[in-house]
């Protein structure tokens, strides 16, 4: 990959984090400025689920912002862009896609097909067991 691409890359990473770090922050100050009364229970309810929902939420971008971080630690490293299993570069649409991304299309398939648990055809007689 080019330095013109890897910088190019490195400007997305940074604006996405900015942008995350931002949204985090206003979320932050809307949450601890919330003062709530609830008229009924249920009222109460969908408010909590509303709160539950929202930090969720703000702990997948505090995920990603972690893995901003380690892909803007690998541009430093002149690392960015190369798999961490086979060592290929990655492709650049996948980069596109995915600028965290840490494997390349064959090496990420290979990991999610190993991952994924075994499982039985829905048509067969092992797939309902019957006491």
């Amino acid at each position: 990959m080019g330095h013109l691409d890897v910088d190019r890359f490195k400007q997305v990473l940074t604006e996405m984090l900015d942008t995350l770090i931002g949204q985090s922050r206003d979320c932050l100050d809307v949450m601890s400025q919330e003062v709530a009364a609830f008229a009924d229970v249920t009222d109460r309810a969908t408010a909590e689920s509303d709160r539950h929902m929202t930090i969720i939420m703000r702990e997948r971008d505090r995920q990603l912002i972690d893995e901003i971080h380690e892909a803007l630690e690998r541009v430093k490293d002149g690392e960015y862009g190369i798999c961490q299993e086979c060592g290929e570069e990655i492709g650049m649409a996948r980069l596109r896609a995915q600028p965290t991304a840490t494997l390349c299309v064959h090496c990420k398939a290979m990991f999610e097909d190993m991952g994924r648990p075994y499982m039985v055809p829905a048509g067969s007689e092992a797939a309902f067991l019957e006491e």
